[in-house]
């Protein structure tokens, strides 16, 4: 349908501006010629017909934007009749065709694209064996379709945190001790400065580290690799940035980007499989 909406309203744009361009070749001050009445008359009538009512109701253009432009195709169907001036004309398509595509194409192009994406995410649900895990991120990916993103966000983090938690349990705890203190005895790498080490025995004390470590211990652990580990990184920006109050936008691209990482890094990951 968006790709349908956007070429009729390409065509509908080329349309008018050849139009146009035919009424300014004419020699007479008044356009008197049928075919290009009839032209103008059939372009009135399609944003009538076949644009108006998607624009305004499905794709949620701008009313405001929506009112001027039916006026102009009014003006532009009482001009149709005979021997009207060839500049009214003109003065009428050129402000028809002002913005076209800033106030038309461009919105549909960045919203429904979004909302696409956004029903896009219910797929995640299929790969999810665990039966709570599933119910847990359904009801997140319903809040980011209904337009609550951050709050998509902060579940959504809930749910990769608490798998990679019982990820270490079944690994063994005595794993994740020996690993934080390996990289801290690091003196050069990436691990330099890493001076934290652990010694967890039960969840409710790995419940208690921080995040941020979690995800330098995976790696140390070899479950992700160095870019997978800086994208957790971005994921849990975006739960911060939704968690608390600020000016950083959280909008549906956002919660697409954070979904899909969450999902392909921890919980369709095989190195995180709990089978």
């Amino acid at each position: 349908m968006k790709t349908k909406i956007i070429d009729s309203l390409r065509n509908y744009k080329d349309d008018l501006s050849t139009l146009k361009r035919e009424i300014g070749k004419l020699d007479t001050k008044r356009v008197s010629r049928k075919e290009l009445r009839e032209s103008a008359e059939k372009l009135a009538s399609r944003w009538v017909e076949e644009l108006r009512s998607p624009l305004e109701h499905k794709y949620k253009i701008d009313k405001s934007i929506i009112e001027v432009t039916s006026e102009l195709m009014k003006k532009l169907h009482v001009l149709s009749r005979p021997n009207n001036q060839k500049s009214s004309y003109i003065r009428c398509i050129n402000q028809i065709l002002k913005d076209f595509d800033n106030k038309f194409i461009l919105p549909i192009l960045q919203v429904t694209s979004e909302v696409h994406e956004i029903s896009e995410l219910q797929k995640i649900l299929m790969e999810i064996i665990d039966q709570n895990e599933s119910d847990y991120l359904a009801e997140a990916i319903s809040c980011a379709q209904s337009g609550y993103y951050k709050a998509a966000v902060v579940m959504g983090w809930c749910a990769a945190i608490a798998r990679i938690q019982r990820k270490i349990m079944a690994i063994g705890f005595d794993k994740f001790n020996k690993t934080s203190q390996n990289i801290k005895s690091q003196t050069s790498g990436k691990f330099k400065r890493w001076n934290k080490e652990f010694n967890v025995t039960t969840l409710s004390e790995l419940q208690t580290i921080f995040d941020r470590d979690l995800v330098v211990i995976l790696e140390g652990m070899g479950l992700i690799d160095g870019n997978q580990a800086q994208r957790l990184e971005t994921c849990f920006q975006y739960r911060n940035h939704s968690a608390h109050p600020g000016e950083a936008p959280v909008e549906p691209v956002h919660a697409v980007s954070f979904f899909v990482d969450i999902n392909k890094i921890i919980l369709n990951n095989a190195n995180f499989s709990l089978s």
